[in-house]
């Protein structure tokens, strides 16, 4: 397949993320206030250590040739003596531009990738296709410029037949996982990337989740988007996408309370169950 038919650009990730059209991600932090999105945008967040290691979890899975030039098991030095810092300092030196793991996190890495291409649904939507790919487009009701990289695009001859996401997470069962779904806004992901992939392909695809545990057992779980999961999501991200234009125009980023009101507060609901008694 000719990538230019499909209407997406294969580029570097450091390069897609400082493009200046809107992803998912900045679309779940302006469902939490704008002041959120302004502060996640103007100063983009240091990467965690778990985030390190979802990235060379994905690399490795997905794009094993960069994950041996762009990842390393860095020895371990005795950094108290004056040998152990020349060797440390010597070592870095030759491995600049590398992210170094500790041999723990790089067998933790292999046995999630073969946990991965263990599980007959995950393999097979990992069998042949793209990855990595970057889609640009411009959202026809807020002219808003967007932009998504999938993880990997299924291909069957010359069909995107599917969009797939790998996500690494505590608990992959599917009450486990679908509790990650709605706190972290994957649902709004799913449909940003399925609606995403239309505009750019005239086609609606459909969107699966590749679930990862990131303790042994490395249990994996593949799930399909439900038509409801994708119609949930595509409500909070249109309506991120409309306050984002707001904003914009208005040039006004407000936090929680827009307006500085005072309110009255509740429990919620779990903690408010409680049986008073006399």
């Amino acid at each position: 397949m000719k990538i230019e038919k499909i209407g997406l650009l294969s580029m570097p990730a450091d390069q897609y993320h400082s493009h200046s059209a809107v992803g998912h991600s900045a679309l779940v932090r302006i469902m939490r206030s704008p002041a959120h999105y302004r502060e996640y945008v103007t100063n983009p967040p240091e990467p965690t250590p778990a985030m390190v290691l979802g990235t060379a979890f994905h690399a490795a899975l997905l794009e094993p040739d960069r994950f041996s030039q762009s990842f390393v098991v860095a020895p371990k030095f005795d950094r108290r003596t004056k040998e152990g810092k020349a060797a440390a300092e010597a070592w870095e030196a030759g491995n600049a531009g590398k992210t170094a793991l500790t041999a723990e996190q790089m067998v933790a890495i292999q046995q999630m990738v073969t946990s991965v291409i263990s599980h007959a649904g995950a393999a097979k939507l990992l069998s042949n296709g793209l990855a990595e790919m970057s889609g640009l487009w411009s959202d026809h009701e807020t002219g808003i410029e967007c932009k998504c990289r999938p993880d990997f695009l299924a291909i069957t001859g010359e069909t995107i037949t599917g969009i797939v996401d790998v996500k690494t997470t505590s608990d992959a069962s599917a009450d486990g996982f679908a509790r990650a779904i709605a706190t972290l806004g994957y649902d709004t992901q799913a449909a940003f990337y399925q609606d995403g992939l239309k505009a750019l392909t005239g086609r609606t695809i459909p969107f699966y989740f590749i679930a990862v545990e990131k303790e042994a057992p490395y249990a994996v779980a593949a799930y399909k988007a439900s038509d409801e999961m994708i119609e949930v999501g595509r409500a909070k991200y249109r309506a991120a996408l409309q306050l984002l234009k707001w904003c914009r125009e208005n040039e006004s980023w407000p936090g929680y309370q827009p307006g500085g009101e005072i309110e009255t507060i509740n429990l919620p609901r779990w903690a408010a169950n409680f049986d008073l008694g006399e």
